[in-house]
């Protein structure tokens, strides 16, 4: 029996669908997609184009800074302490308005600096919520788990905090999910963000999911040009990130800029956070990431740049292994809290198993297409 990967799966699936949708269909969407293949060809031509122009623009005022081989930084940045925190969610259920959410929670801890074998607390739980809202209970299971990330934020600083430097990687955004939230909840994650930054844990997101447009209208404003050729920061960055390493041979991140003054970031700064951020790509087919770094007090620009360039290299040089694109921490952290949509599903199929009696088992089959 051929054993075949979750892609080629994909694929067997989109090619049963296609050959199931009926010929007429078919010819007008093919005879479609080939005048949207051509328009979209001109399209990218004039994007590679205008992206090239501002890579030279960029080049020139500075823009850009290279990783390259430093024994004397790694060999003072391995012994630094850090740690990773992430978090996980599911939702099942349904029945009758009950819903289940289940959590999971990761730290990695690494107390002496590099090493293959960092230490991992893993944490998770379930929790039944009432309701017949389906669209607000995702909001809330979201809202769960973040207060489960920022409970094991407050017992990483434990761990790593009031030392000379120490970092801690947050699997995501630093203002974190990245949208506008109740008071309580902004006062609960600044507080827990500035207890790590008066012990001296600093605190660093790192983004692998690209959007917005916060680099793309600070550059507007900064080389005075107009950039309505490309739609967000990705469009933007994906060809002039890739010239530059290409044109250096090396890892490349751009100069750290403060957060764009949108409604979201200005609940936190009221709180007195300061949030920076700089885009990086570790290699020339490797995808863009964005690493933040949070601070309660404004940094001018030669201090923010050493900063960044300590995390860079502790990240790049140090703890991201050859052959992957993400640091170890991440990695680490991500897998291990990840409760996957076939796990949850079989725990809910436990807890109805011993909850429903053979009596009410149209409970059960009237509700079972709804998780």
């Amino acid at each position: 029996m051929a054993i075949y990967s979750l892609e080629e799966l994909k694929k067997i699936v989109r090619k049963m669908e296609f050959n199931k949708t009926e010929p007429e269909i078919l010819i007008e969407l093919v005879h479609k997609a080939i005048r949207a293949g051509e328009g979209e060809r001109e399209r990218l031509g004039h994007v590679s184009k205008k992206s090239y122009e501002l890579f030279e623009i960029l080049s020139d005022k500075g823009f850009f800074y290279q990783i390259k081989e430093n024994k004397e930084i790694v060999e003072e940045l391995k012994r630094i302490p850090i740690g990773a925190i992430d978090g996980s969610f599911q939702v099942v259920g349904g029945i009758g308005g009950r819903w289940y959410i289940m959590i999971g929670i990761a730290q990695v801890i690494a107390n002496s600096g590099f090493t293959l074998k960092p230490r991992i607390i893993v944490d998770g739980n379930i929790g039944p919520i009432d309701t017949v809202d389906e669209v607000g209970i995702y909001r809330i299971a979201e809202e769960t788990m973040m207060l489960g990330e920022i409970k094991a934020l407050r017992s990483i600083v434990e761990e790593l905090g009031d030392r000379n430097e120490s970092y801690v990687l947050i699997d995501g955004p630093i203002i974190d999910p990245p949208t506008k939230r109740e008071e309580d909840y902004v006062e609960e994650r600044s507080n827990a963000i500035r207890l790590c930054y008066n012990r001296n844990l600093k605190i660093v997101g790192f983004v692998k999911r690209v959007m917005g447009k916060s680099l793309l209208n600070h550059l507007s404003k900064e080389i005075g040009k107009n950039l309505t050729d490309f739609t967000n920061d990705l469009d933007l960055l994906s060809t002039v990130m890739f010239n530059a390493v290409r044109k250096w041979d090396c890892p490349i991140y751009t100069r750290p800029v403060e957060y764009g003054e949108d409604n979201v970031y200005k609940n936190y700064k009221n709180k007195g956070l300061y949030v920076y951020y700089s885009y990086y790509k570790p290699s020339l087919r490797g995808r863009i990431f964005r690493v933040e770094y949070a601070s309660f007090e404004p940094l001018e620009e030669s201090e923010l740049l050493e900063r960044f360039h300590r995390i860079m290299y502790l990240i790049n040089q140090i703890w991201t292994l050859p052959g992957m694109d993400e640091p170890l921490p991440i990695i680490l952290a991500h897998n291990k809290c990840n409760v996957r949509r076939g796990t949850a599903e079989t725990i809910y199929y436990e807890i109805m198993a011993k909850a429903l009696s053979e009596g009410n088992l149209h409970l059960w089959l009237g509700g079972s297409q709804t998780y």
